[in-house]
């Protein structure tokens, strides 16, 4: 079966592997299978970041992402995040361990200074220490949640994001979620619920994906490919551009040496690909999995 390509409409938001794949925590389900010790896409440099914004700024980029990884263990985090608010709105992606008061106070002063928009998304897998720790590593929960009370005393709003194995939303789980943030200072909760990509280190645990888990033509046209990220978002690494995040470790999901060269139709051939178009913008913050109140 020749796998349908989802088209190229735009470059709306380009993300960043700002830390490559190096990672204080070694989750249980990591699509990407960062961790310590994980030199498979090494750091960019902060000039390395600049230039790309630049880059991003000349192809009309609406928004920046950074990922890892996890993107604290850069030295440079918070001078990188005050490079890209002079330019675009920005998002983090973090395990929250890392979200020291040093730190919240440079991503504030940032974000003063700017007419841009800074998120902080903070993973957190389960409202309940044993549950979280299980997956995330002894400890991650009460630093993940320190981490976002400090972004709630210094203004931010963080985005608590958890993966989900169900298929089907759980409204008990989010109302868990929210009475924990409450009780530790999260005024307005924000919880983002994510499926899990059977790639990387998760695939140890689920076997991966089946030769029926695959995007055909038929489905495709049913969705929309405005739907999915790759019509829309490119990942830049140390080694090149990538078309997504959850791909960074297929040979396949290289795009070229620029954005630009990556702006062309991109096979939906892996089965990660399905879980994208069952969920949606699974990626994005303004996806419907997102309740705010």
């Amino acid at each position: 079966m020749n796998a349908p390509n989802c088209p190229f409409l735009g470059l709306d938001s380009l993300w960043i592997q700002v830390a490559g794949l190096s990672c204080n925590l070694r989750c249980a389900h990591c699509f990407n299978a960062s961790g310590p010790g994980n030199r498979g896409l090494p750091s960019l440099s902060r000039e390395e970041v600049r230039s790309l914004l630049g880059e991003a700024e000349a192809v009309g980029v609406r928004d920046v992402v950074f990922t890892g990884g996890e993107p604290f263990l850069h030295s440079e985090m918070g001078e990188i995040a005050g490079d890209t608010l002079r330019r675009f709105p920005a998002t983090i992606l973090t395990n929250g361990t890392l979200l020291t008061d040093r730190i919240v106070e440079r991503l504030a002063a940032a974000a003063r200074g700017s007419i841009y928009s800074l998120e902080v998304r903070i993973s957190l897998d389960a409202p309940s220490e044993e549950a979280n720790d299980r997956i995330r590593g002894k400890g991650s929960f009460e630093r993940a949640l320190e981490g976002a009370a400090r972004l709630e005393e210094a203004g931010f709003l963080p985005i608590v994001t958890a993966v989900t194995f169900r298929e089907e939303s759980d409204p008990a789980a989010l109302e868990e979620f929210e009475r924990l943030l409450r009780s530790r200072g999260i005024r307005k909760p924000r919880v983002k619920f994510l499926p899990v990509f059977r790639v990387g280190r998760e695939e140890e645990r689920s076997e991966g994906y089946g030769e029926e888990d695959r995007v055909t033509a038929e489905m495709l046209e049913i969705l929309g490919p405005e739907q999915l990220l790759c019509s829309t978002a490119r990942v830049a690494t140390s080694r090149g551009i990538w078309v997504c995040p959850i791909l960074v470790n297929e040979t396949g999901g290289r795009m070229g040496d620029t954005l630009e060269e990556s702006f062309r139709p991109f096979p939906l051939a892996y089965g990660a690909c399905s879980t994208c178009y069952r969920h949606g913008a699974v990626c994005a913050n303004a996806a419907t999995a997102v309740r705010e109140e």
